[in-house]
């Protein structure tokens, strides 16, 4: 990344010399309570939306799961992941796929950039054969909103901020709103709701 390319220059400059170092940021914030952790109950069913590099943190989720509690014990989880290309970042498939394929998890993928360049891309502001993970989101609107709303399900977020947490966001808003039959307003009051109540959880950065 450009990130550990900056962070690695002063060394690669210096040749190895022994006296060079690398600066690297370190941002701390207090706890805001909201952070991304399971809930007590291996029972609850869990949704986890982490596309790219956003899906780090879900597989320590998945890891714990699979080891801290029997099978039998395990609520539902739905995982979805995006990236690129299945080929080039499909960042450890070798493991969702596997627990997709034993039961342990729903494993859900959007390829944004697979169909044929013929046929995807933008008209009239239509985006056509460009999946994302919203898109998949609202595909499985009913069943996200049973595991959300009836079932008392948590849902987390983990990823880019500048345009896939919004559209995300947005996704669940119209989710709510079609399956409790209310106003945008009253959908968004309901997803605040349950972000106090810690069943909506999102870490994600710009």
């Amino acid at each position: 990344s450009h990130f550990l390319e900056r962070t690695a220059a002063p060394l690669l400059k210096a040749g190895g010399a022994e006296e060079a170092a690398a600066a690297v940021p370190v941002f701390w914030r207090e706890p805001s309570g909201h952070e991304l952790r399971l809930p007590p109950s291996p029972a609850t069913p869990v949704v986890v939306i982490g596309p790219g590099t956003g899906l780090a943190p879900f597989r320590a989720f998945l890891q714990h799961r699979r080891f801290a509690h029997a099978r039998k014990r395990l609520g539902p989880c739905v995982v979805y992941f995006g990236c690129r290309s299945r080929a080039d970042d499909f960042l450890y498939g070798e493991e969702l796929e596997p627990m997709h394929a034993a039961g342990a998890i729903t494993l859900r993928t959007a390829f944004s950039r697979e169909a044929p360049p013929a046929t995807a891309g933008y008209w009239r502001g239509l985006r056509l054969n460009v999946d994302y993970v919203q898109d998949l989101l609202e595909e499985d609107g009913q069943r996200v909103a049973q595991l959300l709303l009836e079932q008392a399900g948590h849902l987390y977020v983990c990823g880019d901020g500048q345009s896939m947490a919004s559209d995300v966001h947005a996704a669940l808003r119209r989710i709510v709103e079609a399956h409790l039959s209310v106003s945008p307003a009253e959908a968004e009051e309901r997803l605040q709701g349950l972000a106090q109540e810690g069943r909506y959880c999102r870490e994600i950065w710009n």
